[in-house]
């Protein structure tokens, strides 16, 4: 059988985050693996080598610089039709949106997502609010949302805009400044986004994640990348941002209230 999809794992310390997503792709013949190791603990990282060897998956010394040049070299070995930036604390439910998956119409499939971040309780996003927070954030473009309310693994991609990369001037919003620029480069192949809810990404927040490690500067951090966004044309200022953080919270009223009553 083709192999039709391609799972880029950035991993890092974490050979038991790493299996679990091993473990929801290794039996799907249509699915290629790559993992970019940028471990420092040499122990994990012997066990995620090890690991790559018996499944014959291949496996990359990451950069170790930085998470960014990990995830933008891993996007250069891209060889199948779709792709997706998986992080090892993020896991599908199951594999059903790799049927829908054709080249010639499909650019994005949005996966609908459960998150949870340590301390509360899992927060639900469905297909349907992740289309109208899009459709929001695309009317005056803002790189300073997740216009998918959702991880990397939530996005499958395709390879046409393999090398539309991450910006490495981002750490804060990385993610969603390339999510922008994915839903900007579907009009040039004339492709569509398919909003997907009969599979779900699981996004369990892992304690040596990047959010967890900016939060001591993470004001600053902010203002830094505001300003840079700006300049780019990819931040609309503060009036058209506030009205669409109140579309947002319009938008998400019934996630987190359920949230709260779980």
């Amino acid at each position: 059988m083709q192999q039709k999809l391609t799972v880029l794992i950035p991993t890092y310390n974490s050979h038991r985050k790493f299996m679990q997503v091993l473990k929801s792709y290794e039996k799907d013949n249509r699915v290629k693996i790559i993992v970019s190791d940028d471990s420092d603990d040499l122990e994990e990282k012997k066990l995620i080598k090890s690991t790559c060897q018996k499944f014959n998956i291949r496996y990359i010394n990451g950069p170790r610089s930085s998470p960014v040049k990990n995830w933008n070299l891993l996007l250069k070995n891209v060889d199948t039709p779709f792709f997706v930036l998986n992080h090892h604390d993020d896991y599908p439910s199951n594999l059903k949106f790799i049927d829908q998956l054709k080249q010639e119409k499909i650019g994005l499939q949005i996966i609908s997502c459960s998150s949870k971040v340590k301390g509360k309780n899992m927060h639900v996003i469905r297909s349907w609010q992740q289309y109208f927070f899009s459709k929001i954030c695309l009317f005056f473009p803002n790189a300073c949302f997740n216009i998918i309310l959702a991880p990397t693994a939530s996005i499958v991609v395709n390879s046409k805009f393999k090398n539309i990369y991450f910006d490495e001037n981002l750490t804060w919003f990385v993610d969603a400044d390339w999510y922008l620029k994915l839903f900007f480069s579907l009009k040039s192949y004339n492709l569509k986004v398919n909003f997907f809810n009969k599979s779900r990404i699981f996004s369990i927040q892992d304690k040596d994640s990047i959010t967890s490690k900016l939060k001591e500067n993470l004001k600053e951090q902010i203002i830094k990348e505001k300003n840079y966004l700006y300049s780019k044309g990819l931040y609309p200022g503060f009036f058209v941002n506030a009205i669409q953080y109140a579309f947002l919270a319009l938008i998400l009223f019934i996630s987190k209230f359920k949230q709260l009553l779980s």
